[in-house]
């Protein structure tokens, strides 16, 4: 194995035009890729650029109910296929369902017998290595036992026999007997063919100014050059591509597509002026062989950059411009529609909250209004049903009761109204356990609301340290360094919850966070698809969360394949609103506002304390003489006025 070291040394020089003071800087950065972003095949692991050691093969992501099952007994066995292109691994696991009490041949080869996954309904079988072959690999299930089917007709690598594996039925499977394939997955300890991770969005006039805060104007970047320190063994590869855009928040139609950057010995350059200020890259690294993996270490671009620079410098005592983190993954957010009115609406939830003084005291009042309303909770009522994700549907049948209401129906009463407030929140899926998280504007941060924890409606609550309320992440590390002693939980009503019930809730709550997921959406008031019908009532079988695991590779919830160890991936800001100076002339700038706001609706901005006023994206700002104060805010859809950004200017 060979490592590359790809260098490029540099000089700062200013070139000033005749008659245009333009000037002309070679610009230098350096990624330490704390901010990347990637996909599921790739990650960020003690700073460096890496495939992940692991590959999951599905033909299913479990979008089915857990009662469409496979009887297996004396007359029925089930196969299931996978087309595996290069079996080279160093382990290899499947994953059943529910699937107990089965006996498991591999390519005509016995397998020792499964074990279930701890607390949860999956089954796991170690397979040993040399079974596995390229190409179409059989898994034959015998004995007595069931798997469960997602109906679907293709890749149809499932199929039962009714004569002992005689002929097989790839079209009519299960109680149904509709077409479809067991939700069964294999995972092989062996790299990927690719994997993509995407830089942060570089600012060229930023870094020629030497970040300024009142910036000169663009005119045109060249000679951009990228060189990395990297291990590339042989049948590996490293790639890279570029976008440019006039926008720091990134919009398709004022982006670029990605483009591949030109090899030139140990270089890769963009062989053509760049006219857009915002530049981002991609690192793309492949194998062809899943036993090797390529490694970038370090990232460095320079270019020469054209602009003008400030004909004035202004004294700037105050500029407020936050750091934004970004997801790896879209998140859909539930845009406002009839049924978030109505929940609005018939429920008066504005009158819930309205004694709260601050944000805080208005999430617990609405947790508090949302666990009272079914005080008699895991009632399975009249209609024997479990709801789903849908705070109408569960609001409506808690009354007599006619479902089931259990945690995870509390959690969606109480997301699905926060949402219908204007505020963003989300499932979250614990150890046999549901709640809630919800972005806090007070704290800049997402933080936990546990709605239904018992059978006393009084209980319900969040988690402090140190009075700074906690996500399901920050939980979860003090419980594993055995801290969860400086985790204080904080009732709704305190005086109505006993010492016993504190002592014992206390004593066990913590180890719920063992592992924890979030839907990859909150907009089940608008579409209940894709999901999971009954969601909560059985174990998870879903492969539509993104599982939270310590690192890259999966541990905790191996038989997912959507897993991250990046914690802006589960916890990305949101509701923020930056400002960005453009000189212009004179004592004018030009003010570009950029958000990160759900369902963004308008800006407000107030100049020198006066009114606040609509504004469009970009504006004139006129400096005058004495103090200048720009305060602007991101407004989302619903009303909901996020935290302001502010510039203090002294002339």
């Amino acid at each position: 194995m060979k490592k590359y070291l790809f260098l490029f040394l540099f000089v700062f020089s200013i070139v000033y035009g005749d008659q245009t003071n333009e000037i002309t800087k070679k610009i230098f950065i350096e990624s330490s890729f704390e901010n990347w972003t990637t996909d599921f095949f790739s990650a960020i692991s003690n700073g460096k650029i890496v495939l992940k050691h692991s590959v999951l093969y599905q033909d299913e992501e479990g979008r089915t109910h857990y009662s469409n099952i496979e009887k297996i007994n004396s007359d029925i066995l089930a196969k299931k296929q996978f087309f595996i292109k290069n079996h080279l691994c160093s382990k290899a696991e499947l994953f059943a369902f529910h699937a107990s009490n089965l006996n498991l041949e591999v390519n005509g080869k016995k397998v020792k017998e499964g074990k279930i996954l701890p607390s949860t309904g999956w089954f796991r079988w170690d397979i040993p290595v040399e079974f596995l072959k390229d190409g179409l690999n059989e898994f034959i299930f015998s004995g007595s036992g069931t798997l469960l089917i997602e109906p679907s007709l293709y890749p149809n690598r499932s199929a039962r026999s009714f004569d002992g594996g005689k002929t097989w039925d790839f079209d009519t499977l299960g109680v149904n007997c509709g077409n479809g394939e067991y939700v069964v997955r294999l995972r092989l300890e062996q790299y990927p063919e690719k994997g993509i991770a995407t830089g942060e969005v570089n600012d060229l006039l930023s870094f020629a100014e030497g970040n300024f805060c009142v910036h000169g104007n663009f005119i045109i970047a060249k000679n951009i050059q990228l060189s990395c320190t990297a291990t590339i063994p042989p049948k590996t590869e490293i790639n890279f591509q570029y976008r440019t855009g006039d926008t720091k928040i990134f919009q398709p139609k004022r982006w670029s597509s990605w483009t591949d950057f030109k090899r030139k010995k140990n270089m890769w350059v963009i062989d053509q002026p760049v006219s857009n200020r915002f530049l981002q890259i991609r690192a793309i690294l492949k194998t062809l062989s899943p036993d090797r993996a390529p490694v970038i270490e370090n990232i460095v671009i320079t270019a020469d950059v054209k602009y003008t620079p400030p004909g004035k410098r202004f004294v700037i005592t105050q500029y407020d411009n936050p750091e934004i983190i970004n997801t790896s993954l879209p998140f859909a957010y539930q845009e406002p529609n009839y049924r978030t009115r109505a929940l609005r609406k018939m429920y008066g939830l504005d009158d819930v909250i309205k004694g709260g003084n601050t944000e805080l005291e208005k999430f617990v009042m609405l947790r508090n209004w949302a666990r009272h309303t079914a005080p008699k909770g895991w009632d399975w009522g009249t209609g024997m049903w479990c709801p789903p994700w849908d705070a109408l549907v569960i609001l409506a049948t808690n009354k007599q009761p006619v479902a089931l209401c259990m945690c995870t129906h509390y959690s969606t009463i109480f997301t699905q109204c926060a949402v219908a407030l204007g505020y963003v929140a989300r499932q979250v899926i614990l150890d046999h356990h549901c709640v809630s998280e919800i972005w806090s504007d007070q704290f800049g941060k997402w933080i936990l609301m546990d709605t239904g924890n018992s059978q006393n409606p009084e209980m319900n609550c969040h988690f402090e340290h140190n009075g700074v309320p906690l996500n399901a992440l920050e939980i979860r590390k003090l419980w594993k360094e055995n801290r969860q002693n400086e985790i204080k939980p904080v009732y709704a009503n305190e005086a109505m919850v006993s010492e016993k019930e504190k002592k014992e809730f206390e004593s066990t709550i913590f180890n719920v966070y063992r592992r924890f997921a979030i839907p990859l959406r909150n907009n089940f008031l608008g579409n209940p698809e894709p999901g999971e019908p009954e969601q909560g009532q059985s174990e998870y079988y879903c492969d539509l969360y993104l599982w939270w695991e310590d690192s890259p590779e999966p541990r905790e919830s191996p038989e997912y394949g959507k897993t991250s160890n990046r914690v802006g991936d589960f916890y990305w800001s949101i509701n923020r609103t930056m400002i960005d100076l453009v000189y212009v002339e004179g004592n004018t700038i030009a003010v570009n506002l950029y958000h990160n706001t759900p369902n963004f609706s308008h800006y407000l901005v107030s100049i020198d304390n006066k009114e606040w006023k609509k504004s469009p994206e970009h504006f004139v700002w006129t400096i005058h003489p004495g103090r200048n104060e720009l305060i602007v805010r991101a407004v989302n859809a619903y009303g909901h006025e996020c935290p302001v950004s502010k510039v203090i200017i002294e002339d």
